[in-house]
């Protein structure tokens, strides 16, 4: 056998090996049930949570610890002694303090052009935003709503408070 037929040997069974690791990687992956800190598609990050703070996700509840990624339309809540901090992709952070309720409507964020668009809804407490990429590239991309106003423009730090 020539030099060249066997190192094509090798890959082939290189290869071969390789499709079934995938393709056994893949079974586990789909057996897998999804936490909040897992996935690829997330847009912040909780980087502070002191005392109750929770994260549901399409029903299912999750703690709010350090290091939990979250997503666009999950909702973020603490209790009464429960207060987080959570960074965005863009450098943007919110800071919710305690018997608050955020809902993270919508995300996006191109880290190459710093556009995008950042929606939230507060229904209830009392929550700090610094603005980060997002709106300072474009200021009405960045909106944070109550059930009685909508906040959108040029403001980089702002506290709402919203009662219930």
């Amino acid at each position: 056998m020539d030099r060249t037929r066997r190192h094509r040997n090798i890959l082939s069974v290189i290869a071969s090996g390789a499709c079934c690791l995938a393709a056994i990687g893949a079974a586990a992956v789909f057996a897998a049930e999804p936490a909040p800190v897992t996935g690829n598609a997330w847009e912040a990050q909780i980087k502070v949570s002191r005392g109750v703070v929770s994260i549901d996700r399409g029903g299912q509840q999750y703690p709010g610890v350090v290091g939990a990624r979250l997503k666009e339309k999950d909702v973020i809540q603490t209790g009464g002694n429960g207060s987080v901090g959570i960074m965005f992709n863009d450098n943007s952070t919110l800071s919710l303090g305690p018997d608050a309720e955020v809902v993270l409507q919508r995300y996006a964020y191109d880290s190459t052009t710093y556009m995008g668009a950042f929606d939230a809804y507060i229904k209830r407490g009392t929550v700090s935003v610094q603005a980060g990429n997002i709106a300072k590239q474009s200021p009405g991309a960045m909106r944070m709503m109550t059930p009685k106003a909508e906040l959108t423009g040029t403001a980089k730090n702002y506290v709402v408070s919203v009662g219930e």
